[in-house]
């Protein structure tokens, strides 16, 4: 880092490097009325980038919402450029597409700043992620468990998104808008631990800043280092890729028989089935399943892999039929759609509640798997001795309705049913004396 160079110099040398933004391209800057991207406005500006702005107003922080609102549009008109604003109903889009409400958040923003970047032959789309959200991220892939991609980070250019701040440190853009009296709003919900990122934020990075108070720009370095290896990574992994994944209509079969010759079949595996949501651990699974027999079946809630004789076969499962999540270890929600789960482990009391499953936690093998019960489902109901019952009957003893019958999901644990929802937990993974950690999943 140039200490002697202002913010602006930097901003300026770091889009002509990277090629992203410059005064021959008109860029849609997405602000929020938030600190950060107000300094990206203020930047643009400054070294006289042509620019549009783009406003989301949620509608989930009420009247706080409606005054970041009013801030952007304030903004445009001191900058004398073209604002696009628009109310989401992000609760109901979230509902109806399964989503949680940061992705149904998301995936909302960047469709129509994608619409009116198209409209308005406008060049790119910028976010004002800078480095700390960068080193936030991959801390976050790290702990959730991440391939060599996850070790990059936030990607600089991603099809038209481009992240022109990524260079910046949080404390150099808050001394930045300091310094040139920059107004913004302040998030509230950013000083909650509720979301995992908060926490890494508020805790994590603070202690890593006590053994190295130099974080940021150690990371920034070997963010540009793994940027590069993994460049060559995938390289090496693409000619494998080649042989091994093979396109086949809309299903990819992997030959076992190649799988078994591939010196780094794991990392080659993972790499290619991360981006369904595979985890190592079910990667680890499949290998483990190689020279097993035929049928076993592997899932996450965009694809299955389904073993036949000679081949392992993907199939992406379209995305309105989907019929299965995954709770991965850690995770402390899940939202269905039609229902959301909330997941708690320790020391807790079971209360007489259906609604909430009461599981011994070293009796669970992650991640679990929740999807629709389907014929010829069983389990052994919690209270009968250990007596194999059927789904099917259970519910005719339970008098369950057809309509609810429709609607019922289970847990999976290493292929067995742990509890069907809302009514009753398989005996095998019931609180005992001996049980250390009591896991709890709660419907709603």
């Amino acid at each position: 880092m140039n200490k002697n160079k202002t913010l602006a110099q930097r901003f300026k040398e770091h889009n002509a490097v990277k090629k992203l933004a410059s005064q021959k391209k008109r860029i849609l800057l997405t602000v929020s009325g938030g600190l950060d991207s107000m300094v990206m406005c203020h930047l643009f500006s400054a070294v006289r980038y042509p620019f549009a702005i783009a406003h989301c107003n949620f509608q989930l922080r009420g009247e706080e919402a409606n005054g970041d609102e009013a801030l952007v549009k304030t903004l445009a008109d001191a900058y004398g450029v073209t604002v696009f604003t628009k109310c989401f109903d992000t609760k109901a889009y979230a509902e109806e597409k399964g989503l949680s409400i940061q992705l149904a958040a998301r995936e909302l923003r960047y469709n129509w700043c994608e619409e009116l970047r198209k409209e308005h032959k406008l060049d790119n789309i910028a976010t004002a992620h800078h480095l700390n959200d960068n080193i936030e991220t991959i801390l976050f892939n790290l702990t959730k468990g991440t391939g060599i991609r996850g070790l990059r980070g936030i990607p600089v250019k991603q099809g038209k998104i481009i992240r022109p701040m990524l260079f910046a440190s949080r404390e150099e853009i808050e001394a930045y808008a300091k310094e040139h009296n920059i107004a913004y709003r302040e998030d509230s919900s950013n000083a909650s631990d509720k979301y995992t990122r908060n926490k890494i934020r508020h805790h994590i990075i603070p202690l890593l800043k006590e053994i190295n108070p130099a974080l940021e720009q150690t990371f920034a370095d070997k963010i540009e280092l793994f940027t590069e290896l993994e460049g060559v990574y995938e390289k090496t992994l693409g000619k494998e890729a080649k042989q091994l994944f093979l396109q086949r209509r809309n299903d990819v079969y992997i030959p076992i028989l190649k799988l078994k010759k591939v010196k780094h079949a794991s990392s080659a595996l993972y790499e290619y089935l991360s981006e369904y949501n595979f985890t190592k651990e079910q990667v680890e699974d499949v290998l483990a399943a190689i020279d097993g027999t035929p049928g076993k079946q592997f899932i996450t809630d965009k694809a299955r892999i389904i073993k036949d004789r000679q081949f392992f076969i993907l199939s992406k499962l379209p995305e309105q039929n989907i019929t299965a999540k995954v709770i991965n270890q850690g995770d402390t929600e899940l939202d269905l759609g039609d229902k959301k789960l909330s997941i708690k482990q320790g020391d807790i009391k079971p209360t007489a509640d259906k609604t909430i499953a009461y599981l011994d936690a070293d009796k669970l093998q992650f991640p679990l798997i929740v999807r629709r019960w389907k014929q010829g489902d069983y389990f052994y109901p919690f209270g009968m001795k250990m007596k194999k019952k059927k789904l099917k009957k259970f519910f005719v003893d339970e008098k369950v309705s057809l309509a609810d019958k429709e609607n019922i999901w289970v847990v999976e644990s290493g292929e067995r049913i742990v509890w069907v929802a809302g009514y009753r937990i398989d005996e095998r993974f019931k609180v005992g004396a001996q049980t250390k950690q009591v896991y709890s999943i709660a419907i709603r």
